[in-house]
Formats: C-alpha cells, structure tokens, sequence
C-alpha cells in the first residue's frame, strides 16, 4: 500500500475518464464507419487503412490499462499494479506514436499526448 498524493488522484480520476470514454468511442467508430457507405467527398480509403486489427486492438488495451492505471493510483492498494499498467500504457502510446511517424501523420502536437504520462509517473514517484 502506498499513500496517493493529491497530483496521482487528480491524474489518476483524469485517466478513468479519458479511458471510458476511449472505450467508448472506439466501439461507436468501429460499429459506425464501416456502415456509413461512401460519404461524398471524403476518402473512405483513408479511414479504412485506420481501422485496422492491429488499431482496435491497441485502442482497447490502451482504455483499459488506462482506468485500471487510474483505478490503482487512486486506490493506493498497489504501486507495483499501477506501474505495470501505466508502463502498458505508456507502451501503447510510444507505438502509437511511432505509428504515427511511420504513416507522415506526426504532428507536434503529439508531444501533449506524453503530459498525462509525465504526471502519472510524476505522481506515482511522489507518493512512494
């Protein structure tokens, strides 16, 4: 057991919620893209090539590991827990990132993907 401090309680409600919603909207874009036919306009081909297994699979690994990163550092039961799946987490978004680099779609902007996981990381080094 370890006590939370107040910045891994703060982040950790943060990752709860960005991960149910993660859930939540890779299940609504995975059911409702591929039903949504041609779109005059739009390069279907471009949003097929994004959902892939590999994507799905990633985006869902990513949201759970998320709120159970978030459940763990709010909980302070288990620092060990909570590394592990904020390092998965952390992981997944590495690769996401270098997926994002490989396919020209990296933008600089990514940069503020990395400030959640700083101050997860941040916040779990504190309240050990």
């Amino acid at each position: 057991m370890f006590k939370p401090k107040m910045l891994l309680k703060v982040v950790s409600v943060i990752l709860i919620i960005a991960g149910v919603l993660g859930l939540i909207s890779t299940v609504i874009s995975y059911v409702m893209i591929p039903q949504m036919g041609e779109i005059p306009g739009v390069d279907m081909s471009i949003l097929e090539e994004a959902f892939t297994p590999l994507n799905l699979i990633l985006s869902v690994i990513s949201s759970i590991s998320c709120v159970c990163a978030g459940i763990f550092g709010i909980s302070g039961k288990s620092a060990k827990w909570a590394s592990v799946f904020a390092g998965i987490w952390t992981v997944i978004l590495i690769i996401s990132t270098v997926q994002g680099i490989v396919n020209g779609t990296f933008t600089f902007l990514v940069v503020l993907d990395y400030l959640l996981p700083a101050l997860y990381w941040w916040g779990l080094y504190q309240s050990k």
